[in-house]
């Protein structure tokens, strides 16, 4: 049975939201073989397009191909329940860890997303990855990690073809509050987050210190860091001008930064209020694939675990803003997050305030692009610098 063109499969891609191959040009497809239902019968075969781009560069996009019964092909996360079965019978590129329920109703997520989550009756819920990269995709990985811990999802199962990962079968929390919304409804109604900030930071710790015991440890070499930062925060005040009155204040910070080796550990890498759910009465760490526009290597590389921190730290200051919280409440929020950690709740320390530096700074220039509206969340903490 062959399957649809190179063109019939950029056409699929282009209706979707999880794309982002569009700049380019399909240059080819690659098939994998068909794999067997449990009535034994080829009904789903992966298919992977290749997308060239004007520099060179290829991307890999993944498209799990269903055989319906009357012969039409269509991408099998429309009807989930398929690639359920092939983990329950553990079909060939198909590793399960757990005992998966039979009969759960399969509904995808049409939400914005660079990958495709389907969920299974509330129990189960299974990210199909679209872009493809060679070796173990990271959110894999640290699952696999962190099992057991309760601050991450159980990991279920994975799906892997050769030595690149399609797709991960994770718990699916009950009844989840998105860490973001719940601080910004606190935020409006003038109530006080601390207690899940505190939670936050405990649940933090208790990655970091997993993460630290189950993968390679390194130091950082601070000289080089602190270049980074004054190079990245150079850059923002050359196209905010704004940023350059703050320049003194933050090579003060980075100085102190560059005098010192600093202990480094695989982190989340892009820690934020967005990135964690409330989930019968607790906080669970989601996303373990890093920053989306970094490379796989550079996603995986060791890096101080204060760079979560200071995400995080930044995200309360969002959740202020969205509800119009006054700075007593984001004071809260950030000393008991940290106090949650195990940091001074007054500093946290130099490296730290460097990382939040570094961060309000990329903030800067995203918002002057795209959101001038909240400008004044990353400057107000630059503000804060004396």
């Amino acid at each position: 049975m062959t399957g649809p063109s190179v063109q019939e499969l950029w056409e699929l891609a282009l209706s979707q939201r999880w794309f982002s191959g569009r700049e380019g040009r399909p240059v080819g497809v690659e098939y994998g073989g068909w794999l067997p239902s449990e009535s034994a019968e080829p009904r789903m075969r992966p298919a992977v397009l290749v997308v060239e781009f004007d520099d060179g560069r290829q991307e890999r996009f993944l498209i799990p191909l269903l055989h319906t019964s009357d012969g039409e092909l269509i991408d099998a996360t429309d009807h989930g329940a398929v690639l359920l079965d092939l983990l329950r019978t553990e079909a060939p590129g198909f590793e399960r860890l757990h005992t998966v329920p039979t009969g759960l109703a399969a509904k995808r997520y049409m939400g914005e997303q660079s990958n495709t989550s389907i969920f299974y009756g509330g129990q189960l819920l299974a990210k199909v990855f679209r872009r493809l990269e060679p070796g173990v995709n990271t959110d894999v990985e640290v699952h696999r990690a962190l099992a057991g811990s309760g601050v991450v999802a159980e990991l279920y199962g994975a799906w892997r073809v050769d030595d690149t990962d399609y797709a991960v079968f994770l718990e699916a929390l009950k009844e989840p509050e998105d860490g973001y919304v719940l601080a910004s409804q606190h935020a409006k109604e003038s109530r006080s987050f601390a207690h899940h900030a505190r939670a936050l930071g405990q649940s933090l710790a208790t990655v970091h210190r997993l993460l630290a015991e189950r993968f390679p440890t390194t130091e950082v070499d601070g000289a080089a860091l602190a270049a980074g930062f004054r190079e990245r925060f150079h850059a923002v005040g050359e196209e905010v001008p704004a940023v350059a009155a703050y320049r003194e204040a933050a090579e003060r910070v980075f100085q102190q930064v560059a005098d010192t080796a600093l202990p480094a550990q695989r982190v989340h890498g892009d820690c934020h209020l967005g990135q964690v759910l409330l989930s019968e009465g607790r906080w669970v760490y989601v996303d373990f694939e890093g920053e989306p526009l970094k490379s796989l290597e550079e996603r995986r590389a060791p890096d101080s675990p204060l760079r979560d921190v200071a995400g995080m730290l930044r995200s309360f200051a969002y959740a202020a803003a969205a509800g119009g919280a006054d700075d007593e409440w984001l004071h809260a929020c950030r000393a008991a997050f940290l106090d949650g950690y195990g940091l001074d709740a007054e500093s946290g320390g130099q490296v730290l305030a460097a990382y939040e530096i570094d961060k309000a700074g990329y903030e800067v220039i995203y918002e002057a692009r795209y959101r001038p509206h909240l400008l004044s969340v990353p400057l107000g903490y630059l503000d804060t610098l004396s």
